[in-house]
């Protein structure tokens, strides 16, 4: 069974200003600041895919991170 890790990520018109790596929080964070402003945030998440010991799965020759494209989850 693969396993992977997340990241949330909150975007104020196209510009990061939140991330976590809880859905729980990133959701809440989200509720939080469309009750201020509604409309203008949207949440993005992606995953990197875990080795067989918990690390991160990362590139040959460069040892930089594989992670997924930043998905759009809406706001």
């Amino acid at each position: 069974m693969t396993k992977y890790y997340s990241e949330y990520r909150i975007n104020k018109r196209g510009c990061e200003c939140f991330r976590t790596d809880s859905f729980e929080i990133a959701r809440a964070k989200l509720d939080e600041l469309n009750a201020k402003r509604p409309g203008i945030y949207t949440m993005q998440t992606r995953a990197i895919q875990l080795d067989r010991y918990g690390c991160r799965v990362r590139q040959a020759g460069t040892g930089r991170e594989l992670w997924e494209a930043w998905q759009d989850m809406g706001g």
